[in-house]
């Protein structure tokens, strides 16, 4: 998309959302007259707050927020006068001429006006990718006194992820931990060494168009995942080895990996265990920390997510 034709030729809209501008304003300062205006509900406004400040840090945007106590606060949205309202499980009846986010365990809703669809789609991905990290837990915590709260999804990805997981036998919420440590469930992503989709699949077998399509991109990352698996499976000294030793192998290589277990026997180690293993990379490899990372955001989502 041409950012700037589409800024100009739309004026004043959501898509400041998506552009840098010169610096990041809190509320407590003056706001210049194009820059986000949204609304927030005066129910846990400071959670509500911290979520827009979050969003404006991450694209680098200047804003202002209003506190708004009910949700006649729609009509300035439909003419223009709001870039964004954030609303408390809103009824459709209220919803003529908006669209809505994906919503956030309370119910809660980012709405815009229904033509800012390309806007509404950076919206959600973000949303995607904040509630499935651990920084949108200690959000959490922060503003509802450490009390956890259990949400219903991951992605928009889920059943997708639990039909691929269930044809392997893995927990789908690790399948999940896995994509977002690759993609960060972006399924546009792409890497300078040709990785496509969401599980950053490389592979000469299957076109750019196929590996771009979600279900299709879960579905062989899924099953080379399950390959790796039995591939380690016997050297292993249990199946949560076995999964350590695939997460290893799908992300530097099983060839690779099984160089280091060579390594690590010639050393007189038990190569049987990816921590003695891990330790023949230098220190900073990214894999060292790569199985690490997928494991505690499997941990996280376990306790969080249903299964």
């Amino acid at each position: 998309m041409n950012w700037k034709a589409f800024t100009y030729g739309a004026g004043l809209t959501l898509v400041l959302l998506l552009i840098p501008v010169r610096r990041i304003n809190t509320i407590d300062g003056p706001v210049p007259e194009e820059a986000l205006h949204c609304a927030i509900p005066t129910q846990d406004a400071e959670f509500h707050r911290s979520l827009v400040k979050k969003y404006a840090e991450d694209k680098g945007l200047e804003f202002n927020i209003v506190l708004c106590r009910d949700l006649s606060v729609l009509d300035s949205l439909r003419t223009g006068s709001l870039d964004l309202v954030v609303a408390n499980d809103p009824p459709d009846s209220l919803l003529d001429g908006l669209a809505t986010s994906r919503a956030f365990a309370d119910g809660s809703v980012w709405a815009v006006r229904e033509d800012e669809v390309e806007a509404l789609r950076h919206i959600n991905q973000w949303i995607t990718e904040l509630t499935a990290s651990a920084r949108f837990n200690r959000m959490q915590k922060r503003y509802f006194s450490g009390k956890t709260v259990s949400l219903t999804s991951i992605s928009q990805y889920d059943n997708i992820l639990r039909q691929c997981a269930d044809s392997i036998g893995w927990d789908w919420r690790l399948l999940a931990a896995v994509v977002y440590h690759e993609s960060r469930f972006h399924n546009d992503a792409n890497s300078s060494k040709g990785a496509l989709g969401l599980m950053q699949i490389r592979s000469k077998r299957y076109p750019e168009e196929v590996l771009l399509n979600p279900a299709a991109n879960i579905a062989v990352g899924s099953r080379y995942l399950s390959k790796l698996q039995g591939m380690f499976s016997d050297h292993a000294a249990g199946p949560t080895e076995a999964i350590k030793f695939a997460l290893a192998a799908y992300n530097m290589g099983e060839g690779k990996t099984g160089q280091l277990i060579e390594k690590t026997e010639e050393k007189g180690l038990d190569a049987s265990r990816w921590d003695n293993v891990k330790e023949q990379l230098p220190e900073h490899h990214h894999s060292r920390a790569y199985v690490e990372n997928v494991l505690n955001t499997y941990a996280y989502y376990s306790k969080l997510y249903p299964r």
